[in-house]
């Protein structure tokens, strides 16, 4: 896998098909920051999103404002999108048109995407057992055509900051492991699906295909735009049955999840 590659393709396919736009002049100080994602963005799981989700939660503790509504803090997370449906279903768009938009000053961006590509999986194909031939088929697919869409949203964003008057920080979010802890056969099959073969994210074991985990891919796109991976795989270790609702048959975190999520954006937006 050419990492290298997809970022330069994915550059020249998202440069004709998103227009930039020129930011003139040195826009006010709102719209501190842009929240971009799924239903984890969103705030799924906890007893009050506004509050409560992690998005929220990091937006309190970085610009202590936020709580004055979308003209410091805003959030274009859409629960159930995928890496192709944030592109195709205009999250991407409006990312950049609110990044571009001469009435903000995006000072940081927070991404996760990625997690419904596999997600859906466990409704399909999976349903019965990871082990199946037509789930690692499908777990296959998903990851293979994951690359190419999220270089493009990184080149995409990275390049409207650039063109953004300011400084700004682009963090990205790994997934964990919803089954961590459980004892569930869907445990293992979901570790493969995240961290590969090896069980770790590692840049340079990328030569072997089956080592290329969602996380993997994750990182090691992201550290290719020199973005900030934020690695929240290992703060959810055998834990999940106390930092999400997957007792209850629910993947989100709780309000405790959201938390820990929180607090990784925090320490990494501090770097």
């Amino acid at each position: 896998m050419n990492l290298k590659a997809i970022a330069i393709l994915a550059a020249s396919v998202v440069a004709a098909a998103v227009p930039l736009g020129l930011a003139l002049a040195a826009p006010p100080s709102l719209g501190q920051s842009l929240a971009l994602g799924d239903s984890l963005a969103v705030g799924v799981g906890a007893t009050d999103p506004d509050a409560n989700g992690y998005v929220s939660v990091f937006n309190h503790d970085v610009f202590p404002q936020s709580h004055r509504g979308p003209e410091v803090a805003t959030n274009l997370a859409v629960s159930g999108d995928t890496s192709g449906s944030f592109i195709s279903g205009g999250q991407l768009a409006n990312a950049v048109a609110a990044i571009a938009d001469l009435g903000t000053n995006v000072k940081v961006v927070t991404l996760d995407i990625g997690g419904n590509d596999l997600l859906g999986l466990l409704v399909g194909p999976c349903s019965v057992s990871p082990a199946d031939p037509a789930c690692q088929a499908a777990i296959l697919a998903a990851l293979t055509a994951f690359p190419g869409n999220y270089a493009a949203i990184l080149s995409s964003i990275t390049s409207a900051l650039a063109e953004d008057p300011g400084n700004e920080s682009f963090l990205v979010m790994t997934y964990y492991n919803p089954f961590d802890g459980t004892g569930s056969p869907f445990e293992p099959a979901i570790d493969a699906a995240l961290l590969g073969a090896d069980g770790v994210v590692d840049c340079s074991a990328l030569g072997n295909p089956a080592n290329a985990g969602l996380n993997d891919l994750i990182a090691c796109i992201g550290a290719s735009f020199g973005v900030t991976v934020v690695d929240v795989y290992p703060l959810f270790d055998n834990r999940a049955l106390a930092l999400t609702h997957i007792a209850f048959g629910d993947i989100h975190p709780n309000d405790a999840g959201h938390q820990v999520i929180a607090d990784a954006f925090v320490q990494a937006a501090k770097q």
